[in-house]
């Protein structure tokens, strides 16, 4: 099973080597261009191997193991050319005279070992599906311009979210009833001191308001 967040790693690491290659080519620094072109191709066939379903821990630690490896399942698989599959062992001979020898590698050799260092990783990553969006990254324009907007909101966060503004419940409504039916009775207890009423109109009086506010329902 492919290891999707390594072979994405060894993508960005693929990427970041060609950018450096290239740098180090405007800079003069041959060596250094044929080096990260080297690992650039180096590591695009190691995400390639993770998409051709070897997995991380059977991934080959040598240089020699990872060329040998590649070549079994992108050329004998008949996905990757022969010729261009060379140029993965050719550019590993190059940086080794680069990275451990005194001897310089001169700018024409550089300029052609980085350019066919680009047309494996953009080949390989074609084939093996490892272009950004495969990978589940997007990188496809916005409609606005390029800008990166902000999520759609799902409908169902949207229910949930006027859920919690929900209108008080019939329950509470009658609560409220009752409560200023009560502080409305005192009121009038009050103003009515001095008044002489009799027990039983009074008693009728306070159940007949009593059941017509608690018992009945409040549309």
């Amino acid at each position: 099973m492919t290891k999707r967040p390594f072979a994405q790693a060894l993508v960005r690491k693929s990427a970041r080597a060609l950018k450096v290659a290239r740098l180090a080519l405007d800079a003069g620094d041959n060596d250094s261009a044929v080096s990260r072109s080297y690992y650039a191709m180096f590591d695009i066939a190691r995400a390639a191997l993770l998409r051709a379903g070897v997995t991380e821990d059977m991934l080959p630690r040598t240089h020699s193991g990872v060329i040998e490896a590649f070549r079994n399942h992108a050329v004998q698989s008949g996905q990757i050319d022969k010729q261009l599959a060379t140029q993965l062992s050719r550019t590993e001979s190059l940086r080794i005279k680069a990275d451990y020898t005194g001897a310089e590698i001169e700018l024409a050799e550089a300029m052609d070992v980085v350019q066919k260092a680009e047309l494996f990783v953009q080949t390989v990553e074609r084939v093996f599906g490892l272009e950004e969006s495969s990978l589940g990254v997007d990188s496809s324009p916005t409609k606005d311009g390029g800008k990166v907007s902000e999520p759609d909101v799902a409908p169902l966060e949207i229910e949930r979210n006027d859920a919690q503004l929900e209108p008080i419940s019939l329950e509470e409504i009658r609560r409220q009833a009752r409560e200023n039916w009560r502080q409305l009775r005192q009121q009038r207890v009050g103003v009515a001191k001095g008044v002489s009423h009799s027990k039983d109109a009074d008693r009728g009086t306070t159940e007949h308001q009593s059941h017509s506010i608690a018992d009945d329902d409040i549309e």
